[in-house]
Formats: structure tokens, sequence, C-alpha cells
């Protein structure tokens, strides 16, 4: 697959698919978790989560974070080209008007209140900003001895173009 192809093919998983695994570290004690994570135009992925859970405390301890997203329901051995693998930069979302966007993103129609998103309140968005992406190009029915590595590294700008096209 060239470039374009591959960002077309990052920017349809982004679109179709909700949920992503977020991968937190903190005291060299790694933590997996599921979110619903949407992505703005400029591919931050925005997503809310109680201040007290694991991936929270570990994202204010160290802000690198590893992103996936893939379609658990294909029969095994059929995903080639279609997990999305993103190295980020997590951050709190502070700004009012950016958590306004986040909401608009994660609750589409939702009334907003943003109360428990600030200050005393329970929850917080969080915007996780791609830094290297990935896809995956072989399964592991398909590694030779001269197999390198499993993953094709797509553009950011490329599956950014490809996002944009498609709204």
């Amino acid at each position: 697959m060239n470039e374009p192809d591959l960002g077309m093919r990052a920017a349809e998983i982004l679109s179709a698919l909700l949920y992503a695994n977020i991968a937190t570290a903190s005291d060299n004690l790694p933590w997996n978790t599921p979110v619903t994570a949407v992505p703005a135009a400029n591919l931050d992925l925005y997503w809310s989560s109680w201040t007290e859970a694991v991936h929270s405390k570990n994202i204010h301890a160290n802000p690198d974070i590893f992103v996936t997203y893939y379609d658990s329901t294909r029969a095994r051995g059929t995903n080639n080209h279609r997990c999305l693998y993103l190295r980020c930069r997590a951050v709190v979302v502070s700004d009012p008007d950016e958590a306004i966007a986040a909401h608009e993103l994660i609750y589409p129609g939702a009334p907003v209140g943003l109360d428990d998103f600030f200050g005393v309140g329970l929850r917080r968005f969080y915007r996780a900003r791609p830094i290297q992406a990935w896809l995956n190009c072989l399964s592991e029915q398909q590694l030779q001895p001269g197999t390198l590595d499993m993953r094709v590294e797509v553009s950011l700008a490329a599956i950014r173009r490809a996002f944009q096209a498609s709204d």
C-alpha cells in the first residue's frame, strides 16, 4: 500500500471504531484500559474518565501513552492493515473551550455541563496527541524467518488528510 492508501485505511479505522485501548504506565507498572476515544479533525483523541482511575493517575505521572484501535469481531488472520497503533502524549483538558469541544465529540447532542469535569468534579476530559502511527501489515500466520516488523509506519499527515477529507 502507498502512503495515501495507508492514510485512508487509518482514517477509516478512526471513523468506524469508537473504542480504543489506552496503555499507560507508572513506576514501571503497565496498565491497559478500554475507553470511548473520539478523534477531532486534527487527530487529537478525546475521552472522559474518572479522576481516580488507574489510567488517569498514570497519565498524571507519565503522559506517554500508547493507543490501539482494532475491530475485535474480525476473523483471526484477516486484520492486515486494520489495526491502528498510535504513540501519543496525553494531557488533562484544562481549557473550558476545549472541554466543550471534547464534550460535543464524546456526547454529541447531549446538554453541555462541565461542572463534573473541573474543580472537585469526579471526571476529566483527556486529550491524546498522536506522535507516531502504524498499521499492522502481517498476521502471525504470515511470519517468515526474515520478518523484521509486523507493522508499517503511517504518516500522521496522510492520516490527517484522509480523515479530514472523509468528514
